[in-house]
């Protein structure tokens, strides 16, 4: 068996490089590679993790390599430090702990190796884990105390430049202020200027006419102009835990829910404000005194597109309702489909309408789908053969590299070949050995694909026509779930033609369905 490298970036590495001492992925990988090539390790694959997480969740490195290690594929793996392998909570630390322990997968460090099947070292390993946690959780509290200092000092401490300003280094210390961007606060100062004239939505729209943009080149809608509205750092303060993350337990896992603390603290920014005080706090008062929607006490699903039903223009529809009463009978609810986006001319539709079209779509799409099946699943038949057959090819191929290299450490315990020609030929197999190994997943990437090609007339199609049968007389719950079963987005487009009545307009609907997996 092989062994396979896992390299991560550390706070302090980040650090260091801002000191100019070079990269650290790059110098680690060379110490680990030093190291098997010194012991010997057939290396067959490294794993680097870009993105910086706290937990296993965040590195997508982190969780491949585990289920790897789970599955038995390694021998070892080479980190430089084992508090690289987690660093975050206990149950993270459970979680790779347990999948080094029950694989025997050992844990290579330049300074000692941890065998799981040695008690002592399993020890050694655990205390590790629980230490460079206590270390994390150390450096942590010290980086927000550091911070909070910097926001009490009206120091500017976001890294993203807020729409309006830019971030400029202070001079002579450390630490960050705002600079006006002429441009951009002129907008801002007509956001805050015509929501005191109207409201939100008339901001909206006068903003979409004067042709104004987010940094990002979106229109405003509502989400963003309301954030600005209510961001205090136009009139010239600094904020530090207006928001912050509470964690939840969510289908069995720990999600991070932002939420506005309102006990926050605020401090007069170094900065110069566009809006003035006055302003913003009338902005406030109006913002506070505005009627909100009620929130039901009992929320009952009634939108069945829920998280489904995507505009062509890329924002999920909305539901909407009112009521309404025929002549002699009580109101009752009236609801509607449309697009949050103010700059979208996409016509809305009542919901009977888009029920009505996603019938006929799922129709349509299995009319369509069985006139073109047989061509399919034999073009993919013959598709599925020729890749099987490659994948044995590659398979003796790596067959017959494990067995060269068997070969090469025989000739070194006989004599026959050097260390340095024992090291040219492992580097040359190993080389070889990567190619095919890569080659191979690829081919069992395309053959999953294929099969699921071919699986497509045996399970999505009863399952699609399942849920037509069931569609009409479900309740808006059991709608919600019958079309997650088997799609995972609708597109929803309806424009009406040159000359033509908005009511008018052909609703067209795109279907996504869910590929059958293995």
């Amino acid at each position: 068996m092989s062994y396979a490298i896992y390299l991560r970036k550390s706070r302090e590495d980040r650090e260091a490089e801002a000191r100019g001492e070079g990269e650290t992925l790059a110098r680690h990988k060379a110490a680990l590679l030093d190291i098997a090539k010194n012991r010997i390790l057939d290396i067959g694959a490294i794993y680097e993790e870009i993105v910086s997480g706290e937990t296993i969740a965040a590195r997508p490195q982190m969780q491949r390599l585990l289920e790897e290690v789970e599955a038995g594929r390694w021998e070892g793996v080479l980190v430089m430090e084992v508090e690289r392998l987690a660093r975050g909570n206990g149950i993270d630390q459970g979680i790779v702990s347990q999948a080094f322990s029950v694989s025997g997968t050992k844990i290579i460090t330049p300074y000692k190796t941890y065998d799981p099947s040695n008690e002592m070292d399993e020890d050694y390993f655990e205390f590790g884990l629980f230490m460079s946690r206590r270390e994390y959780q150390t450096i942590k509290r010290r980086l927000i105390a550091g911070r909070i200092a910097s926001v009490k000092e009206g120091k500017y401490m976001g890294k993203n430049n807020p729409f309006g300003y830019q971030r400029v280094k202070l001079q002579g210390e450390k630490g960050w202020t705002l600079e006006p961007i002429p441009e951009q606060a002129e907008i801002v100062r007509n956001l805050y200027k015509w929501y005191l004239e109207g409201s939100v939505l008339s901001v909206q729209k006068r903003a979409l006419a004067a042709g104004y943009r987010t940094q990002n080149g979106l229109a405003w809608e509502q989400s963003n102009t309301l954030a600005l509205l209510r961001n205090p750092i136009y009139c010239g303060y600094v904020t530090w835990g207006k928001k912050k993350n509470e964690k939840q337990i969510k289908n069995g896992r720990i999600v991070n829910k932002r939420k506005v603390d309102q006990d926050y603290l605020k401090v007069k920014g170094r900065h110069e404000p566009i809006i003035e005080e006055a302003i913003w706090d009338a902005v406030q008062k109006k913002l506070n005194e505005t009627a909100s929607v009620p929130i039901a006490r009992e929320k009952k699903m009634r939108n069945p597109y829920q998280g489904l039903l995507y505009c062509a223009c890329g924002h999920k529809m909305q539901l909407t309702n009112s009521t309404r009463a025929r002549k002699g009978e009580a109101p009752r609810p009236y609801y509607g489909l449309f697009c949050p986006s103010i700059s979208c001319k996409m016509v809305s539709s009542r919901m009977h309408t888009v029920d009505a079209a996603v019938m006929r779509s799922m129709r349509e799409w299995i009319a369509n789908y069985m006139a073109e099946s047989q061509n399919i699943i034999n073009t993919a038949e013959e598709q599925l053969q020729e890749i099987q057959q490659n994948i044995a090819v590659i398979k003796k191929e790596i067959e017959k590299i494990d067995s060269q290299f068997k070969r090469v450490f025989e000739l070194v315990e006989q004599g026959i070949y050097t260390t340095d020609q024992f090291v040219q030929r492992r580097d040359e197999l190993q080389g070889r050995k990567k190619v095919s190994a890569e080659h191979l997943r690829s081919l069992e990437e395309q053959q999953n694909a294929v099969q699921s090609a071919i699986d497509m007339k045996e399970i999505i199609v009863p399952q699609m026509e399942r849920v037509i049968d069931a569609f009409p007389v479900a309740t808006v719950e059991e709608r919600h779930e019958l079309l997650k079963s088997i799609l995972y987005r609708i597109e929803y487009k309806r424009v009406p033609e040159t000359g033509q009545n908005l009511r008018d307009a052909n609703l067209c609907l795109t279907l996504f369905p869910k590929i059958p997996k293995e």
